[in-house]
């Protein structure tokens, strides 16, 4: 287990401009920026410019949204976020279980967001049925339950093949099926979020939802 302790005067977005870097990064306005890659967040304040250099860093970003505090990647810089400065009412201590794990990001605009790890756990292997279910991939799940209820009004054993057949699909395609199928559920992709603690994913998309719907009425 590490510990990070955050404390003092940091930043918060104030504005992201529609179809900017910031925007395709996934940052929200409220969003506060506890670190900015090899930066302090003030500079982001100070000099914006560097919201478009940090790009080239490859680095992450930490953030806080509401309660839950993540990472997020560097790639394609943050430009087009406006900052202000935030002192925090209290220092923050992070403790991570283990090592930050990695997930795609993708947002359907102004409703939802989808956090699709970058490695499928072998638990859902056996069921990719209620995998599709638990990422909400409903095309995916009714195109892999027609193809159940067929192979089952067919034969035991044609049920057999296309069940074995649905395993082999998720193991292989793994991620990259997942976020093609949230593509076509209407997800755009963000940039890559990293978590220290995986019971982070639902509170962290539940937060998000929450902000993408009142920042559009806000607009």
């Amino acid at each position: 287990m590490t510990t990070e302790i955050y404390s003092g005067t940091v930043a918060r977005v104030k504005a992201i401009e529609l179809g900017s870097a910031a925007d395709r990064l996934g940052l929200l306005v409220g969003d506060i920026i506890l670190k900015l890659g090899k930066h302090e967040p003030l500079e982001g304040v100070e000099t914006p410019s560097i919201l478009d250099d940090i790009r080239a860093d490859h680095d992450w970003l930490v953030i806080k949204r509401d309660s839950v505090i993540f990472r997020l990647a560097s790639k394609g810089g943050a430009f087009g976020a406006t900052l202000e400065a935030y002192p925090l009412p209290e220092e923050i201590t992070l403790e991570i279980k283990g090592p930050w794990e990695p997930f795609h990001c993708s947002i359907r605009p102004n409703d939802s967001m989808l956090l699709i790890p970058e490695k499928i756990s072998p638990m859902w292997w056996p069921f990719p049925l209620i995998a599709y279910g638990y990422y909400r991939l409903w095309q995916m799940l009714g195109a892999t339950l027609l193809l159940y209820c067929i192979g089952l009004a067919t034969s035991e054993i044609a049920f057999a093949v296309v069940y074995v057949a649905s395993i082999l699909i998720l193991i292989t395609g793994g991620p990259h099926l997942l976020r093609d199928t949230a593509v076509k559920d209407g997800f755009s992709p963000r940039g890559r979020i990293a978590l220290g603690d995986r019971a982070d994913i639902a509170p962290l998309e539940m937060v998000t939802k929450a902000m993408l719907r009142v920042n559009h009425k806000g607009r």
